[in-house]
Protein backbone atom coordinates (compact mmCIF):
# COMPACT_ATOMS: atom_id res chain seq x y z
CA UNK A 1 0.00 0.00 0.00
CA UNK A 2 1.51 3.41 -0.67
CA UNK A 3 1.38 6.16 1.80
CA UNK A 4 0.55 9.66 0.48
CA UNK A 5 3.78 11.76 2.11
CA UNK A 6 3.30 15.29 2.89
CA UNK A 7 4.92 18.63 1.68
CA UNK A 8 7.65 18.59 4.37
CA UNK A 9 9.81 21.35 4.18
CA UNK A 10 13.74 20.99 4.63
CA UNK A 11 13.62 23.54 8.04
CA UNK A 12 10.73 21.06 9.13
CA UNK A 13 13.05 18.16 9.05
CA UNK A 14 16.01 19.16 10.45
CA UNK A 15 13.45 20.87 13.41
CA UNK A 16 12.58 17.07 14.25
CA UNK A 17 16.30 15.91 13.63
CA UNK A 18 17.81 18.14 16.13
CA UNK A 19 15.69 16.18 18.66
CA UNK A 20 17.54 13.23 18.50
CA UNK A 21 20.67 13.09 20.47
CA UNK A 22 23.32 11.59 18.82
CA UNK A 23 27.28 11.07 19.14
CA UNK A 24 29.81 12.98 17.49
CA UNK A 25 32.03 11.26 15.31
CA UNK A 26 34.64 12.05 13.20
CA UNK A 27 35.03 9.64 9.85
CA UNK A 28 38.14 9.07 8.87
CA UNK A 29 39.40 7.99 5.33
CA UNK A 30 42.45 7.44 3.60
CA UNK A 31 43.19 6.97 0.00
CA UNK A 32 47.35 6.87 -0.57
CA UNK A 33 48.68 10.02 0.80
CA UNK A 34 45.39 11.45 0.87
CA UNK A 35 43.74 11.28 4.38
CA UNK A 36 40.45 13.22 5.37
CA UNK A 37 38.02 13.51 8.34
CA UNK A 38 34.35 14.86 8.81
CA UNK A 39 32.11 15.24 11.84
CA UNK A 40 29.34 13.81 11.70
CA UNK A 41 26.30 12.09 13.41
CA UNK A 42 25.04 9.87 10.58
CA UNK A 43 26.48 6.39 12.09
CA UNK A 44 24.49 3.76 13.08
CA UNK A 45 24.79 0.13 14.08
CA UNK A 46 23.78 -2.54 11.24
CA UNK A 47 24.26 -5.73 12.54
CA UNK A 48 26.41 -7.87 15.14
CA UNK A 49 26.84 -10.78 12.86
CA UNK A 50 28.27 -9.80 11.40
CA UNK A 51 29.94 -7.12 12.97
CA UNK A 52 28.63 -3.72 10.85
CA UNK A 53 27.71 -0.13 11.00
CA UNK A 54 26.86 2.43 8.25
CA UNK A 55 27.44 6.19 7.90
CA UNK A 56 25.83 8.48 6.22
CA UNK A 57 28.03 11.06 3.78
CA UNK A 58 26.88 14.03 1.08
CA UNK A 59 28.53 13.54 -2.14
CA UNK A 60 29.41 16.84 -1.92
CA UNK A 61 31.69 16.27 0.87
CA UNK A 62 35.42 15.95 -0.10
CA UNK A 63 35.63 12.64 2.45
CA UNK A 64 33.26 11.26 -0.26
CA UNK A 65 35.47 10.09 -3.51
CA UNK A 66 38.12 8.61 -0.36
CA UNK A 67 36.01 6.61 1.32
CA UNK A 68 34.33 5.50 -2.21
CA UNK A 69 37.74 4.22 -3.67
CA UNK A 70 39.52 3.43 -0.87
CA UNK A 71 36.81 0.91 0.32
CA UNK A 72 37.35 2.08 4.07
CA UNK A 73 37.06 4.52 6.52
CA UNK A 74 37.42 4.48 10.60
CA UNK A 75 34.99 6.08 13.15
CA UNK A 76 36.08 7.55 15.81
CA UNK A 77 33.68 8.46 18.35
CA UNK A 78 35.03 11.59 20.39
CA UNK A 79 35.07 11.72 23.59
CA UNK A 80 33.45 14.68 25.65
CA UNK A 81 36.46 16.91 26.40
CA UNK A 82 37.36 16.78 22.42
CA UNK A 83 34.60 19.06 21.30
CA UNK A 84 37.14 21.64 19.74
CA UNK A 85 38.26 18.07 17.11
CA UNK A 86 34.78 18.29 15.92
CA UNK A 87 34.49 21.72 15.12
CA UNK A 88 37.98 21.21 13.35
CA UNK A 89 36.81 18.38 11.06
CA UNK A 90 33.34 20.14 10.27
CA UNK A 91 35.83 23.24 8.78
CA UNK A 92 37.75 22.20 5.31
CA UNK A 93 41.22 22.24 6.07
CA UNK A 94 43.75 21.66 3.28
CA UNK A 95 45.81 19.07 5.56
CA UNK A 96 43.09 18.29 8.51
CA UNK A 97 45.45 15.94 9.91
CA UNK A 98 48.72 18.24 10.68
CA UNK A 99 48.05 18.94 13.99
CA UNK A 100 46.00 16.25 15.67
CA UNK A 101 47.43 13.24 16.98
CA UNK A 102 46.56 9.98 15.41
CA UNK A 103 47.56 7.26 14.37
CA UNK A 104 47.21 5.11 11.08
CA UNK A 105 44.85 1.82 11.48
CA UNK A 106 45.13 -1.59 9.88
CA UNK A 107 42.64 -0.03 7.20
CA UNK A 108 44.98 2.86 6.62
CA UNK A 109 42.32 5.18 7.60
CA UNK A 110 43.98 7.73 10.57
CA UNK A 111 42.34 6.93 14.15
CA UNK A 112 42.24 9.73 16.45
CA UNK A 113 44.14 9.69 19.93
CA UNK A 114 41.98 9.82 22.91
CA UNK A 115 38.80 8.90 21.23
CA UNK A 116 35.89 7.72 23.13
CA UNK A 117 36.33 4.41 20.85
CA UNK A 118 37.66 3.81 17.16
CA UNK A 119 36.20 1.34 14.89
CA UNK A 120 37.92 0.73 11.43
CA UNK A 121 35.61 -1.15 8.38
CA UNK A 122 35.53 -2.04 5.27
CA UNK A 123 33.07 -0.74 3.02
CA UNK A 124 30.78 -3.66 1.90
CA UNK A 125 28.07 -1.40 0.16
CA UNK A 126 27.35 1.70 -1.31
CA UNK A 127 23.47 2.91 -1.55
CA UNK A 128 23.03 6.17 -3.07
CA UNK A 129 19.81 7.81 -2.04
CA UNK A 130 19.28 11.80 -2.72
CA UNK A 131 22.10 14.27 -1.99
CA UNK A 132 24.02 11.23 0.04
CA UNK A 133 25.01 7.67 -0.12
CA UNK A 134 25.11 5.05 2.40
CA UNK A 135 28.25 3.27 3.37
CA UNK A 136 27.78 0.04 4.86
CA UNK A 137 31.36 -1.28 6.63
CA UNK A 138 32.20 -4.55 7.94
CA UNK A 139 34.00 -3.86 10.88
CA UNK A 140 37.55 -4.72 10.73
CA UNK A 141 39.03 -3.38 14.18
CA UNK A 142 37.44 -1.72 17.36
CA UNK A 143 38.17 -0.16 20.49
CA UNK A 144 36.86 1.50 23.70
CA UNK A 145 38.34 4.04 26.06
CA UNK A 146 35.26 3.61 28.13
CA UNK A 147 35.53 7.64 28.24
CA UNK A 148 31.87 10.07 28.47
CA UNK A 149 31.25 10.58 24.80
CA UNK A 150 30.46 13.79 23.17
CA UNK A 151 26.97 13.97 22.28
CA UNK A 152 25.19 16.21 19.96
CA UNK A 153 21.86 17.78 20.61
CA UNK A 154 19.21 20.75 19.96
CA UNK A 155 22.42 22.02 17.76
CA UNK A 156 24.46 22.33 20.38
CA UNK A 157 27.43 19.85 22.01
CA UNK A 158 26.72 18.06 25.10
CA UNK A 159 27.56 15.61 27.61
CA UNK A 160 25.97 13.04 29.21
CA UNK A 161 26.34 14.85 32.61
CA UNK A 162 24.46 17.82 31.19
CA UNK A 163 21.37 15.98 29.70
CA UNK A 164 20.38 14.05 33.33
CA UNK A 165 20.70 17.37 34.66
CA UNK A 166 18.39 19.03 31.71
CA UNK A 167 16.03 16.25 32.08
CA UNK A 168 15.87 15.40 35.21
Amino acid sequence: MMIPSQSISGDQFKSVMRRFAASVNVITSADGAVMNGMTATAVCSVSADPPSLLVIVNKSNRSHPVISRSGTFAVNVLSSDQEELAGHFAAKKPDPFADIDHRIGQTGCPLIRDADATLECAVVQETDFGTHTIFIGRIVTCAVASKSPLLYHEGRFCRLEDMALHYA
